[in-house]
């Protein structure tokens, strides 16, 4: 993040120097160098939004491993169920205990489904703030440029009208 402040301050200090274009309230700027430092900017910001993409990938793959895991312990709990038909007490235990570990495998891939989608979203809160708020310091450090720019354009109109005896 100190990076891009870094480059914000570079931007500031390229507009700060550059010529004012007479009889108008524009500066000429060197296309190329602020492109280069936008470049740059991107170059720095994209860590977090690939980090947030690949914890959005990986909750899908969170999620289909809590839905195998599930569906194997289903599948367990079955053929569990299976091997105890033999006698029809067993039988009837063995259907409760394999309705309860369906559930409590449903709960559990529930639960984790949740978890990765709450992981997920903190992730990609933190990025979503953290692109705020190096926007809004661009656009405060945007401002005061041209407040700076604005004040000089008017510095340099009321020299013009005092030379001319206005």
């Amino acid at each position: 993040m100190d990076k891009i402040y870094d480059l914000l301050d570079e931007l500031e200090d390229l507009l700060d120097s550059c010529k004012n274009v007479p009889f108008s309230n524009r500066v000429s700027v060197n296309k190329e160098e602020v492109f280069e430092i936008i470049s740059e900017i991107r170059m720095n910001i994209p860590n977090e939004v690939k980090q947030a993409q690949r914890i959005a990938d990986n909750c899908d793959k969170i999620i289909n491993d809590a839905n195998n895991k599930a569906k194997d312990i289903i599948r367990q709990a079955e053929e569990k169920c299976e091997k105890l038909i033999s006698d029809h007490e067993i039988t009837k235990s063995a259907r409760e205990e394999a309705v309860s570990i369906s559930e409590e495998a449903k709960a559990t891939a529930r639960e984790m489904r949740l978890a990765a989608v709450e992981y997920t979203d903190n992730i990609l809160a933190k990025t979503e703030q953290a692109m705020r708020e190096t926007l809004d310091e661009f656009l405060k450090q945007t401002r005061i440029t041209e407040d700076y720019i604005e004040r000089e354009i008017n510095i340099i109109y009321n020299n013009r009208q005092e030379l001319r005896g206005n």
